[in-house]
């Protein structure tokens, strides 16, 4: 079941879309501008381009959207929100009852990391807004994100009554939202850093392991005895 769209009622420099055709064209052009911003980052993006990309003018695009700004702005806003239902979504799945939970840790990983992956782009334009001196229009949302996320993990593991809850200095809530922020900052620098080195692989299993061994650990929950790794092969010395 698909998550349903953002409101974008009441986004500073969002125009009111109050027609159906309105909305579509509204929708194309958030579509269209997220294709474009992860194909050429905040600074290359145009109008013109996301215009051509949604198959409208760009007297349409500016009769939805106040700028460029206002666009990445509902963007970035729709992702944020997304994020916090995913988290809602993911946790209230029937299978999330029996599972063990270090393994529940293990599939959010997962899933937080093939979220990355899918939009690199998104993550670019996001951190040249920020180098830009934009990081006060966007960092608030992102945050509140992952604090309700941490509220919803810690209500999660308090129902399966596994977590050592007590032995924590700080209360389970932000624990779990200071685990998944670490998560999220080590697995965007990662895509940052394989935009430009595109041979390194970004979400291996290893990486995965490591990752929700962390989050484990943020949080009290019990991590199983680590695999052990087979030793490399020696080079056999052609003189023996």
């Amino acid at each position: 079941m698909a998550i349903e769209p953002f409101d974008l009622t009441g986004v500073d420099g969002v125009m009111p879309a109050n027609q159906a055709r309105s909305r579509e064209a509204q929708a194309r052009l958030m579509k269209a501008g997220e294709g474009v911003f992860a194909k050429k980052g905040y600074d290359e993006a145009h109008v013109g381009d996301i215009a051509a990309a949604a198959q409208c003018s760009i007297g349409s695009f500016y009769r939805r959207f106040r700028d460029k700004e206002a666009l990445f702005r509902a963007l970035h806003l729709q992702f944020a929100y997304r994020i916090e239902r995913n988290m809602e979504r993911f946790l209230s799945r029937p299978e999330r009852a029996e599972q063990p939970v270090y393994e529940v840790l293990e599939v959010l990983v997962r899933n937080t990391a093939q979220v990355i992956e899918r939009h690199p782009g998104f993550f670019r334009a996001l951190f040249q807004r920020m180098l830009a001196g934009a990081g006060h229009i966007y960092v608030p949302a992102l945050w509140a994100a992952d604090t309700a996320s941490g509220h919803r993990l810690a209500a999660f593991l308090r129902s399966r009554r596994e977590v050592a809850v007590e032995p924590l200095a700080v209360p389970l809530e932000e624990a779990c939202a200071l685990g998944l922020r670490s998560i999220e900052a080590i697995l965007v620098q990662r895509v940052l850093r394989r935009e430009m080195v595109s041979q390194e692989p970004f979400a291996s299993p290893f990486v995965i392991e490591r990752l929700t061994r962390m989050l484990a650990a943020c949080i009290a929950v019990a991590a199983p005895p680590e695999r052990s790794r087979p030793a490399p092969l020696r080079k056999r010395n052609s003189d023996s």
